[in-house]
């Protein structure tokens, strides 16, 4: 899963970069992501650009795009077998749930990184995996994670560093998006 990683990074726009990239952007940039070419559809929200390390890249349905979607099922009543959240050097997930990261490395704009797993099946549900990467700079706040779906996040979880990944909770991410704005401001 150091494709993920190496994704990650290799597409988090530049520091000072503004706005969202594009498709077209995303692609000039050298990642492991074997890309396909997928018009856009009136009828769907999301639409595969691509597969990575045996999962799919999904991208919104437009032409700029807001962020990425990585996924990965396994084999019916079976565990995955391999955590791909400890691939990023971060420390092991709950079997069902989503833990929130903020993507950071020198020189790139922070990302917001959500992982869903759910990798405890039984009988014949299905492991998943499921990665959405903001790739527009915006650090979403707990009400909006908890309106989109996610009720049950908290403020309260650990924070820990593991290499350009860190596991923060939402304040402590609001309050590190509100400080680089300031400081880019002061610089100007």
């Amino acid at each position: 899963m150091d494709a993920l990683a190496e994704t990650l990074l290799a597409l988090a726009p530049e520091a000072h970069a503004v706005g969202t990239p594009t498709i077209t952007a995303l692609r000039a940039k050298a990642s492991p992501i074997r890309w396909i070419d997928a018009p856009p559809s009136a009828e769907e929200t999301f639409r595969t650009i691509g597969k990575l390390a045996g999962g799919t890249v999904l991208a919104p349905n437009a032409d700029l795009v807001s962020e990425l979607t990585f996924e990965w099922d396994g084999p019916p009543g079976q565990p995955f077998g391999f955590n791909p959240v400890q691939a990023l050097y971060c420390s092991p997930m709950v079997s069902e749930g989503t833990n929130y990261f903020l993507v950071a490395a020198p020189g790139k704009r922070p990302g917001f990184l959500a992982v869903y797993a759910f990798d405890a099946p039984l009988a014949i549900s299905i492991a998943s995996w499921s990665f959405r990467y903001r790739l527009d700079g915006h650090i979403p706040s707990l009400a909006e994670v908890q309106a989109d779906e996610d009720t049950e996040a908290t403020t309260d979880c650990s924070t820990g560093t593991f290499g350009p990944v860190e596991q923060i909770s939402h304040a402590e991410a609001e309050a590190f998006v509100r400080s680089r704005a300031s400081a880019m401001q002061g610089s100007r």
